[in-house]
């Protein structure tokens, strides 16, 4: 594992000059004018049922939990105090590593069930995730009709080294140069393939999958190749050798939008709240994931690159965007099955707690220490360092992530 004077200096070529915040750790200096933040944890002792969310337990668990989290004294007046019978609601869910391990259907129906009871249609919630087809193993069969709960992708289309597929507003955007082949050209002039850390190097050629994926003819030879790149990440030295090859070889090669990630037309112009049902995993590529990155990485197209500083910058970024950040009004953490390792569902461990919170940010910190428990009982490396995310949207402003600032009901349900 990196020292965080290792991390800092890796991520300094490709961080296009941004200072890069320290560790999760030093989140006080970060958050000390905010208030306190509630995060509620209800555990059960039959939360699961040979691996798999027992209905029972999960709506004792929204019940108490929140009760706790609104203040109000019955289940359905804490929905009616989030939601009216005038809005459109997102469920945000995460689909990938089902059937093992993905936001579970008992969540998904009980949150369904809370909407409802504050008057909102069924048509006007929808469930949704990046693409259609992530719904296979889920149990969630694809609704796009005017009757009932709405269930679909963003797209029907793979939107993760694009700038813009259907499905997506052209007119709300971030835009970064990591990734882009205009900042590769600045890098190799900086004899970047030598200097280079993996995945500085692995990201930085993002700009490749792109062109593979617009059918550029010349890209096509590389499309196997980045493909068991992507999937097998232990190869430390293929990409360099994919990066050397590339180095000189697009000059004369322009991409339209190469620095845009484009967001889901769903939360611009679908829903006016939404909520998240996330589930607690690690990824190699942020350390943690859970709230933020369940949506910043859910919402946007062209991502692959985020991965480069550990989504330090983007991760913010995207949440700060009014699309968002005016409409998340719920985080539900799904904590009961935790993947610990970054391959989502290879290796497990269990707890027996849904958590809710209208912070992700602090929700995230708590969820940190969580997995890092687990992590090290598996004989794993801590992730810490690398959950940088977390600090930087503390200091945007997007909640605490000051332990001293949260407020941590525990309940027993």
């Amino acid at each position: 594992m990196k020292t965080r004077r290792e991390f800092i200096k890796d991520s300094a070529i490709t961080a296009g000059g941004i200072t890069l915040l320290s560790s999760p750790l030093m989140c006080t200096k970060i958050s000390e004018s905010v208030e306190k933040s509630q995060v509620v944890s209800a555990a059960t002792d039959d939360m699961l049922d040979n691996q798999k969310y027992n209905p029972d337990a999960v709506h004792r668990a929204f019940n108490q939990g929140l009760k706790e989290l609104t203040g109000e004294n019955s289940l359905k007046n804490s929905w009616a105090s989030m939601f009216s019978p005038d809005d459109v609601v997102g469920i945000k869910i995460n689909c990938l590593g089902a059937p093992k391990i993905s936001s579970s259907v008992q969540s998904i129906n009980e949150t369904i069930a809370g909407l409802k009871s504050a008057g909102v249609k069924e048509n006007n919630i929808i469930v949704w995730d990046r693409m259609d087809r992530e719904f296979k193993r889920t149990g969630l069969k694809i609704n796009k009709s005017p009757e009932g709960v709405r269930v679909h992708g963003t797209s029907t289309k793979w939107e993760g080294a694009v700038p813009w597929i259907e499905g997506y507003d052209r007119n709300v955007y971030v835009s970064f140069e990591d990734g882009t082949l205009k900042k590769f050209r600045e890098l190799v002039k900086q004899n970047f393939t030598e200097t280079g850390t993996h995945r500085e190097i692995f990201n930085s050629v993002a700009w490749l999958w792109m062109l593979i994926q617009q059918g550029n003819e010349k890209a096509q030879k590389y499309k196997d190749e980045i493909r068991k790149l992507y999937m097998d990440y232990s190869d430390r030295e293929g990409i360099k050798k994919v990066a050397e090859e590339v180095a000189n070889e697009f000059n004369d090669v322009t991409i339209e939008d190469e620095e845009k990630s484009f967001f889901s037309e769903i939360v611009t112009q679908k829903i006016t709240k939404l909520i998240n049902i996330a589930v607690l995993k690690h990824n190699e590529d942020s350390g943690v994931t859970w709230a933020a990155k369940n949506i910043a990485l859910g919402v946007t197209t062209n991502k692959i690159r985020f991965h480069i500083d550990y989504c330090t910058k983007a991760i913010p970024e995207i949440l700060n965007k009014p699309c968002i950040r005016d409409k998340m009004v719920l985080h539900i953490g799904e904590a009961a099955k935790i993947s610990t390792v970054s391959v989502v569902g290879a290796q497990l461990a269990f707890d027996n707690r849904i958590f809710f919170s209208k912070d992700p940010v602090a929700m995230d910190r708590v969820g940190l220490d969580i997995l890092e428990k687990k992590r090290i009982e598996q004989g794993l490396d801590p992730i810490k360092d690398i959950s940088t995310h977390i600090a930087a949207c503390a200091a945007k402003d997007l909640g605490t992530c000051d332990l001293s600032k949260i407020d941590l009901r525990e309940l027993i349900v």
